[in-house]
């Protein structure tokens, strides 16, 4: 057990043999929570621990498996793809309040663990994409870059900056001297956007080789854009033929 002022961790059972740390949050287009969500869901994992919070979000639900009762924090250990998964079900103000104590916490975890690498979704603005058709960027530590050849993947641009608890994750790894890279794909900023979360998950096959099943995350975007040209079709009924005077 690992705790610190507000935030404390929890196992039910050891991770054996620690290798990959994964996490992501519910950011621009939701694309790292859609991630960690999808993995958890989709590849042999089960739950082996807490992340316990104070004033946690008064929440409680089915969120992973209709027969497991969803806690606010939550670890599950997929030992076949040496993923272990760090998931926020519910974050808003919590996040806001006790994201520093958040971040600490699990990323001291990480280092005590012995974990070889880490791995952190999140969402880029697709606003500010370039001209080129690079589908994501990535951002990584100094550890990272000197132990992993980073190929022709881009870095985030000069200046542009990561926010919120993904940001405080690195910064703390970073301190560590944790290899750790976010993978930064291309988002819608104001809706959840499966297909950024399909183009993270594809990436994340390159650096592990593990291959994941990504057709629910295509039925949610094709769910989401019916519903958007839905939306779109009703407020051009509902303006009318025009009118003159």
């Amino acid at each position: 057990m690992l705790s610190n002022v507000r935030v404390r961790i929890r196992l039910m059972e050891p991770i054996m043999k620690p290798t990959y740390f994964l996490t992501g949050f519910q950011g621009i287009g939701m694309v790292g929570y859609l991630v960690v969500h999808h993995l958890a869901n989709s590849l042999p994992c089960r739950r082996v621990g807490f992340i316990e919070m104070p004033r946690e979000p008064p929440y409680s639900a089915y969120v992973i498996n209709p027969s497991l009762l969803s806690t606010p924090g939550e670890i599950y250990h997929c030992p076949g793809q040496g993923f272990t998964i760090a998931m926020v079900h519910w974050d808003g103000e919590f996040m806001s309040r006790y994201a520093h104590d958040y971040a600490r916490a699990v990323a001291s975890w990480v280092y005590l663990n012995g974990f070889s690498n880490v791995i952190v979704f999140g969402g880029l603005d697709n606003r500010l994409r370039d001209s080129d058709e690079a589908q994501l960027r990535v951002a990584v530590t100094t550890a990272y870059r000197d132990r992993y050849p980073l190929g022709n993947v881009k870095l985030m641009e000069l200046n542009y900056a990561m926010v919120g608890p993904l940001a405080l994750l690195m910064n703390e790894f970073e301190r560590l001297g944790i290899p750790a890279i976010s993978i930064l794909p291309y988002a819608e900023p104001f809706r959840a956007d499966p297909n950024a979360a399909i183009i993270a998950i594809k990436f994340l096959r390159e650096l592990t080789g593990v291959d994941v099943d990504v057709s629910r995350l295509r039925e949610l975007a094709e769910a989401i854009e019916r519903e958007i040209q839905e939306i779109k079709e009703s407020m051009k009924r509902s303006e009318g033929p025009p009118h003159y005077i």
